[in-house]
């Protein structure tokens, strides 16, 4: 049964066929409703849930996140609807969009991939909203909060960022061995002036650019033409381009230098172009802490 918050939301006076949970997310709950329009038509549209202050922020991330993105690419983005608090549950809450049908097999290439992610950051870039760097809420990565306080200075606000980062791994996984936190005072003390503030220094400057900064596989699919790429469960973030390829470059995925390098055909190297390998690297190992404090068990997510 759809609540009468969501249906609310829905087409006015469509009649609600079906509603069929979808087994789609580790995080929450999925679920496609199918309407049938006044004019006869049939309509789909696609709901995540969870409950409780997490369940509240994590909707209201997404909701925020793929609204933010969808004003950029609307044709790449599932249309946002409404964030929603259930009438008969008030300790549940749903992010609705309309219902995408998507090739869930088939990886986009470097091409058509690169293609809609630069047409991203070109459109957006130098639009933030507040023309600093963060974001307008506090998002989530996982069940990992993730603060997005704005900042004038990228070099400023990726220091604090990856302090809570290493912060919030150290509590998920346990105590870090002595050369462990060696490691992580050289990339905040030395690696962050070394790669990061030149980006800032001298005539130097980036634009805080919109970023979906998860864009793993499961996040990007062929829509059902097998031509448009759709993209999804977006953690938006207004920072420096690059950083949305530090997961490409991750091993863990099989994506890597190809798409790299296609990115680059569209987007120059911001300067010190010199530093732009290194600079992936240094945001590779700020998606590689997140997951080993996502999955604090598994012993080879803190080697690279």
């Amino acid at each position: 049964m759809l609540d009468n918050a969501l249906i609310s939301r829905l087409p006015q006076a469509c009649e609600v066929i079906s509603v069929i949970p979808l087994p789609l997310s580790e995080n929450c709950d999925t679920a496609k409703t199918e309407v049938r329009l006044q004019n006869g038509h049939l309509a789909r549209f696609f709901q995540k849930s969870s409950t409780g202050q997490h369940g509240f922020e994590l909707m209201r991330a997404h909701y925020e996140s793929e609204s933010s993105l969808y004003r950029f690419i609307p044709q790449n983005v599932p249309p946002p609807m409404a964030l929603v608090t259930h009438e008969s549950d008030p300790d549940r809450h749903s992010y609705l969009m309309e219902f995408v049908e998507m090739d869930a097999d088939k990886l986009p290439g470097p091409k058509p991939f690169i293609q809609t992610i630069a047409t991203l950051h070109r459109r957006s870039a130098g639009n933030s909203p507040s023309g600093m760097f963060g974001f307008g809420i506090d998002t989530k990565f996982a069940h990992l909060p993730i603060p997005k306080c704005w900042d004038l200075s990228w070099t400023s606000w990726w220091k604090q960022h990856m302090t809570n980062v290493f912060t919030c791994e150290a509590r998920e996984r346990g105590t870090r061995t002595q050369d462990e936190d060696q490691l992580v005072d050289y990339y905040l003390n030395e690696a962050i002036p070394r790669y990061i503030r030149p980006l800032e220094s001298g005539s130097h400057r980036i634009r805080p650019t919109l970023l979906h900064t998860d864009l793993w596989p499961g996040n990007v699919k062929f829509k059902d033409d097998n031509e448009t790429v759709c993209i999804f469960d977006a953690n938006a973030l207004w920072g420096h381009n690059e950083m949305e390829l530090g997961l490409l470059a991750n091993p863990r995925y099989p994506l890597g230098k190809a798409y790299i390098d296609e990115y680059w055909q569209h987007i120059p190297r911001s300067e010190p172009q010199s530093d732009a390998d290194s600079r992936v690297m240094m945001y590779m190992i700020r998606h590689q802490a997140c997951l080993a404090s996502v999955y604090p068990n598994d012993s080879t997510l803190r080697d690279l």
